[in-house]
């Protein structure tokens, strides 16, 4: 088993010396299709991650009537957190949430203007799931016992949650585009190696080489050339990337974009792995289409 992987990995090594400028043009094509693979990607992620950051910004204010005592307003919040949609929830008593509120408004004399504290006790909920936000807001406010009023923003939380899932799925149909676009190209490529070693096939074929014997060291070429393209690839996207990234933060501070390194090496993972995937099935395609067998 052993000396038959050494054998292939030999004629695939042999294979790509003979075929030098073909193998160049292959992986440099590799390289550029994964790069606009990874740049899309990034971009997927950094749209997802922004709008991902939009939501966990909403909450639902939750208003208590007057009539809730303190005993009450234990128990509710009680309540509130053995929701299980509850992801996070602050009280805010009154007097809290008028300070806060003559804060937000300093240029405002509004010890002047009101002499008494026209603001309830409140929560504010943040959910798990996004997806119900709005829908849990709704319910909560049915608790006639101890809520006066939920507010939510309603037009603003729907338009976030549409823009929420629009980025998920319209980011999932770009990465799978992408790929069965890179893969054609890979494939196509590769195609055009095997087509010039076409009557080595053929010599090979004569003498009574099977077609898994045939199709190996293509198999391996086409994973080589895979790695080598993968791996140019992140190393052109992540200085690249940095680089990109401190720039636009420097000109649009507000706008989060995705830093944390476990996930940026996800992408990296995520993009070599695709051409390693992408350049073994491609070679497979490729050579056995030549052999004119079903795949």
């Amino acid at each position: 088993m052993l000396n038959d992987i050494v054998f292939f990995l030999t004629e695939a090594v042999n294979g790509m010396r003979r075929s030098g400028m073909m193998i160049v043009i292959s992986v440099a094509t590799v390289t550029v299709s994964l790069l606009v693979f990874g740049i899309f990607l990034l971009v997927s992620v950094n749209i997802t991650h922004l709008a991902n950051f939009m939501a966990s910004k909403l909450e639902i204010r939750v208003y208590l009537k007057d009539s809730v005592g303190e005993s009450d307003v234990s128990m509710f919040r009680d309540r509130l957190r053995a929701m299980p949609q509850v992801k996070k929830l602050e009280y805010v008593s009154r007097e809290e949430g008028w300070k806060q509120f003559q804060t937000s408004y300093p240029t405002m004399a509004l010890g002047e203007m009101i002499t008494q504290n026209p603001l309830p006790n409140s929560f504010r909920v943040f959910v798990v799931d996004d997806s119900q936000f709005v829908s849990f807001a709704k319910y909560l406010s049915s608790i006639e016992e101890y809520v006066e009023d939920v507010t939510y923003g309603d037009i603003m939380a729907e338009r976030i949650q549409m823009l929420y899932r629009f980025c998920r799925y319209s980011g999932y149909i770009l990465v799978g585009l992408l790929t069965m676009a890179t893969l054609m190209i890979v494939m196509n490529t590769i195609r055009l190696t095997v087509i010039a070693r076409q009557a080595e096939i053929e010599i090979m074929q004569l003498v009574g080489a099977t077609n898994p014997f045939i199709r190996a060291p293509f198999l391996i070429e086409g994973f080589l050339i895979g790695v080598i393209g993968s791996l140019l690839s992140v190393g052109i996207l992540r200085p690249m990337y940095s680089y990109l990234a401190i720039e636009f933060q420097k000109k649009v501070p507000f706008v989060p974009l995705v830093y944390d390194p476990v996930t940026l090496r996800y992408v990296y993972f995520a993009i070599t792995g695709a051409g390693i995937f992408l350049g073994t099935v491609g070679a497979f395609i490729a050579v056995s289409r030549t052999l004119k067998t079903k795949y």
